[in-house]
């Protein structure tokens, strides 16, 4: 009885002692990994809107409340608008930033950075975030994938897997059309959320 009192103590002892160098570990990393993550989105959004100079931030109740607004398609599970800003070249506005996250991804949610300008013509498509089929739907982030979307001005794009032929058309990512089609949607999204933002 005795050994099995001891034993368990020393458990609770390593257990304790464990935890503790966790919580230790985990404070030292928190604020490394939080800087590097706001760098990355910082430079994605210079990515994308390469004349900016400065933006402004929408506030998170703000974005949620348009958020509610958007009524189009984007698929089985749908999106969020996780993030939007206004660009500034000094201090003139020259278009919106927005971060969305499509929830369709194959492999899980993907994170995308799309630049707006105020013509309506996508500046930029940067990835944050995505985890799909290495050598398929990993290849959204190559930029001849990604800049199909860039300097076209529509309303909607959609996905094509022949060719594309029309402006709002996108050449589907060989054997990775479920991601082809969460990016889309994604963009589109974004689109649709700029028409509710512009001028706010």
């Amino acid at each position: 009885m005795k050994k099995i009192i001891k034993d368990i103590l020393i458990l609770c002892v390593i257990t304790i002692i464990c935890g503790g160098l966790l919580g230790y570990v985990y404070q030292i990393t928190k604020n490394p990994i939080q800087h590097q993550s706001q760098q990355s989105k910082q430079d994605a959004y210079l990515k994308v809107m390469k004349e900016a100079t400065s933006f402004k931030v929408y506030k998170e109740n703000d974005i949620k409340k348009l958020s509610k607004k958007l009524k189009g398609d984007y698929g089985k599970n749908g999106l969020e608008i996780e993030n939007a800003l206004k660009a500034y070249h000094q201090k003139q506005t020259i278009g919106y930033i927005i971060q969305v996250i499509d929830h369709d991804g194959f492999g899980g949610d993907i994170e995308i950075i799309i630049g707006i300008n105020l013509q309506k013509e996508i500046t930029g498509v940067e990835i944050l975030s995505i985890d799909e089929t290495v050598g398929l739907g990993m290849n959204a982030k190559n930029e001849e994938f990604r800049n199909q979307y860039v300097g076209k001005k529509v309303d909607h794009f959609q996905v094509v897997k022949n060719g594309k032929q029309n402006e709002d058309e996108v050449d589907s990512l060989s054997g990775a059309t479920i991601t082809s089609k969460a990016m889309t949607n994604g963009i589109n999204g974004a689109l649709d959320f700029y028409d509710l933002l512009k001028g706010r």
